[in-house]
């Protein structure tokens, strides 16, 4: 059935509120969870079936919702667009005013932030834009604000003469070294580990639940307290020798990497997530959902000093790998294995029966 403009009307009649006053606050529209960039494709094709109108809002800085829907494989050749555009004064503080800069350096607009996490007052400044209603300069009064356990360097707190507050963050010239990275965020700190995935040669998928982030990442410090990665920029997907990242999903559709350890992590007080996956070969990568990924290299020696320490530091339960449970089978049959940190061996020893 040929698909026309007056549906996709229909379509965004229908928009949940909660996503359109999401979309108002954080200027750069709903954020979606960075897997891996080689499921943007799948992850677009999801989108669009699934809500064609709320996800084309994410990236759009001149506030245009564009959406574009094929047609039928009759008229393959035929596309409908619909550009909608939120009008300018329904737009949050931190949304009109999206990018500015602070010790010539320029800051961007990622979302609200709690009073209780600002830091100290660094200055007042007058922020401009432009509305693109009027095309004309429009300008605010702000007070910047450092954020606790936060480099000022990256991560600053603004709050506008009406009252909001948000946060920015750096995206040009963002450091590589994943020392500089874990400092700057105090990931020890600012961070905690919600899920942690091990699919490295068990046959089996581990699930870690009480992870401390802090003991995970001390594993990679040096004797000097620095946290040691070394950096690869060869400007491809996968160096010569590395296997292709390969992702899984649980029944819970949970993502994680094929034999790897996969590790999410949350920073509440930025309302973001993160993953960190350590790969069976010596790989680690780095997603912060702040605009950027990094891969390092640490060797699979280190890799397999991490799971060591999982498993004798961490609960863990144990699930069959993909496994398609019907909704009516007995929980007892399901094959999984609560197991204590004090005993690590009683899974192995259940599936050996």
């Amino acid at each position: 059935m040929k698909t026309t403009g007056e549906d996709i009307f229909k379509a965004l009649e229908n928009v949940d509120e909660h996503y359109i006053e999401e979309c108002r606050q954080s200027g750069s529209g709903i954020k979606i969870k960075t897997i891996w960039k080689k499921w943007a494709a799948v992850a677009a094709c999801g989108v669009i079936a699934a809500a064609t109108g709320v996800m084309m809002f994410a990236g759009k800085s001149d506030k245009d919702i564009d959406i574009k829907v094929g047609a039928d494989q009759q008229m393959a050749d035929e596309e409908t667009t619909v550009s909608y555009r939120v009008p300018w004064d329904e737009y949050a503080m931190n949304a009109k005013y999206e990018t500015f800069e602070y010790n010539d350096v320029e800051y961007v607009s990622m979302g609200h932030v709690d009073k209780s996490f600002l830091d100290s007052k660094l200055t007042t400044m007058t922020l401009e834009t432009e509305n693109y209603e009027t095309n004309k300069k429009e300008t605010t009064k702000a007070d910047i604000y450092s954020i606790k356990d936060l480099s000022s360097s990256f991560y600053l707190a603004v709050k506008f003469d009406d009252g909001t507050l948000a946060w920015y963050g750096v995206f040009k010239d963002t450091p590589s070294d994943f020392d500089t990275i874990v400092k700057n965020m105090n990931l020890c700190k600012t961070a905690k580990i919600r899920t942690v995935y091990n699919d490295i040669g068990l046959g089996k998928l581990r699930t870690y639940s009480d992870v401390d982030i802090a003991g995970l990442l001390d594993l990679l410090k040096d004797e000097n307290g620095v946290f040691t990665a070394e950096p690869v920029d060869d400007g491809s997907e996968t160096s010569e020798g590395e296997t292709p990242i390969d992702f899984s999903t649980t029944e819970d559709d949970e993502w994680y990497v094929s034999n790897a350890i996969t590790a999410y992590f949350n920073i509440d007080m930025l309302g973001m997530e993160g993953q960190i996956y350590f790969t069976h070969g010596g790989m680690m990568y780095f997603e912060g959902n702040l605009g950027y990924t990094e891969k390092y290299n640490i060797g699979s020696e280190k890799v397999t000093e991490i799971e060591k320490w999982l498993n004798e530091n961490c609960e863990y339960t144990d699930v069959k790998k993909n496994a398609e449970v019907a909704d009516d089978v007995d929980p007892s049959e399901k094959a999984v294995t609560s197991v204590a940190k004090d005993d690590p061996d009683m899974a192995d020893e259940m599936y050996s029966e």
